[in-house]
């Protein structure tokens, strides 16, 4: 199992649902392996490989800088989005994402 497949299904065990204010499903495209849906309510967290086609937000990105952000050695910023190393649709609800998952 890679460790972005450990990373995604953790996430439930991590969820904190008192950090989320509405739900959403966020599609993860992680270079030409990785693709993981997350859908999250004020109840829970369920997690599936694959893409979904009614995701609120999407993160498009490289698996390494994925983990980078995962593992707290680099924070998303505007030059990130700016130079296409990574895209979103919403790079604010992305924000809510990582509230759901503080440690």
């Amino acid at each position: 199992m890679s460790e972005i497949a450990k990373i995604f299904k953790g996430l439930p065990k991590r969820f904190n649902k008192a950090n989320v204010t509405a739900e959403r499903t966020y599609y993860f495209s992680l270079g030409d392996e990785e693709k993981w849906t997350v859908h999250i309510t004020k109840d829970k967290c369920t997690v599936k490989p694959g893409k979904s086609d009614d995701a609120d937000c999407f993160f498009k990105g490289s698996a390494d800088l994925f983990l980078d952000v995962w593992n707290g050695k680099h924070n998303l910023g505007p030059v990130d989005f700016l130079t296409g190393k990574v895209k979103s649709n919403n790079p604010v609800l992305l924000k809510d994402f990582v509230a759901a998952f503080k440690k």
